[in-house]
């Protein structure tokens, strides 16, 4: 089958190609021509026209977490039953999106590997599926109450054996949790950071790092980590180090809005004014995230360093997947769509080491395509207009049920 539109955004961050198609077979994209030269070789093939419409790579959020059950009120009722359910329910919101590949940097121990199985012996449609299994956070450090997503580990060797525990289950990447709300203070030694990257690298994985707040952004870039996930209050100069050290960074600015937007639903304003306790530090902590994002996002993705779409949406409130709003803030900070689309496809696959394979409209490419109403090279919203979703060159019956 041939499948053509009024243009065609290739994912590279700058091509946008007209009047062109693309030739599916077995799966893949087998060829990428214009539109007349397609049917000039392959006069045989059924054409799909989309008319007015926009073909790009299927999306890909690089921060999310599955079925993060803990942050729902009702999560006392979360066993392993409802949560698999939880997820299962999650992976067919992003596929509705057009998210046709997720990096889940942490979730209950082994969840991840069994839905994947799932999607494999065909018992559900899911995502192609990147995963941490569970993160490693020092005793007593951010997250340790996160029952079955977090592991507490103390020490250099402690924490080589819990990479190696966590690689086990099938995960490709490491997530580590060093940077909890208190300016000042990293929780992770730079020794430790050394060595859980260290181990990583030496069996051919990579390792991603959890981390807003200084010293930890300089402690993790020292140590080599392959991305940086929130990176708030990161300055040009550790930028332009990330850069030099090809380390990619991924600022779910989306979520920081929605957090905020939340704490005005409840309060009716859009101040500290009527919060307390832990809401009045979130307010303080993501109120200055976004002052951060806002001064420093454009002069940051300048540098040239990788920007990466991740979500980071975990409320049983907020939207699962919610790529097409985390690059609404991008363009929204001054990034062009053209750019912000490659944070949500052709860079990412390069970060993840599926470069041709993923978020890419090129031939040998899987066949992973999202098609929106409308120009999304000149409108971002348009992402929010989804038309139709491949997964290995099969149309997904939208609504999935």
């Amino acid at each position: 089958m041939i499948l053509t539109a009024k243009r065609l955004i290739t994912g590279d961050g700058e091509t946008v190609l007209q009047n062109s198609g693309l030739l599916l077979r077995d799966g893949r994209i087998a060829a990428v021509d214009t539109l007349s030269c397609l049917q000039n070789a392959y006069p045989e093939e059924e054409v799909l026209d989309y008319g007015e419409a926009t073909i790009l790579p299927g999306l890909i959020d690089m921060h999310a977490h599955l079925a993060y059950w803990q942050a729902r009120e009702d999560g006392k009722d979360f066993d392993p039953y409802l949560t698999a359910c939880l997820a299962l329910h999650n992976a067919k919101t992003a596929l509705q999106r057009g998210v046709t590949t997720l990096r889940d940097v942490y979730s209950d121990d082994g969840l991840c590997r069994q839905i994947v199985r799932a999607g494999e012996k065909g018992l559900a449609t899911v995502p192609r599926l990147i995963y941490c299994n569970r993160a490693l956070c020092i005793t007593g450090g951010i997250d340790w109450q996160i029952t079955g997503g977090t592991v507490q580990v103390d020490g250099e060797w402690e924490c080589r054996k819990a990479v190696r525990r966590e690689l086990r289950t099938g995960a490709t990447w490491i997530k580590v949790m060093t940077s909890n709300r208190t300016p000042g203070v990293a929780e992770f030694t730079q020794q430790e950071l050394d060595a859980i990257v260290d181990e990583c690298h030496r069996l051919g994985q990579r390792a991603a790092a959890h981390a807003s707040l200084q010293p930890a952004l300089q402690m993790c870039i020292d140590a080599g980590f392959d991305t940086i996930e929130h990176g708030t209050e990161l300055t040009l100069a550790q930028v332009e180090q990330m850069c030099q050290r090809g380390i990619a960074w991924t600022p779910t600015i989306f979520i920081h809005r929605f957090v905020l937007d939340r704490l005005a639903r409840r309060t009716g304003r859009r101040d500290e004014v009527g919060l307390s306790g832990r809401d009045l530090q979130t307010y303080h902590l993501y109120h200055r995230s976004l002052r951060c994002y806002a001064d420093n996002f454009l002069r940051f993705a300048e540098t040239g360093v990788t920007l990466l779409a991740g979500t980071d949406l975990v409320f049983a409130d907020s939207p699962f997947a919610a790529v097409s709003e985390e690059l609404r803030c991008m363009v929204d900070l001054g990034l062009s769509p053209l750019r912000a689309i490659a944070a949500a496809t052709g860079n990412c696959a390069r970060v993840l080491g599926m470069q041709g394979e993923i978020g890419t409209l090129a031939a040998g490419a899987q066949a992973d395509l999202l098609v929106v109403d409308g120009d999304a090279a000149a409108e971002i919203g348009a992402l929010e207009q989804v038309r139709a979703v491949y997964q290995a060159g099969r149309s997904l019956p939208l609504p999935l049920v």
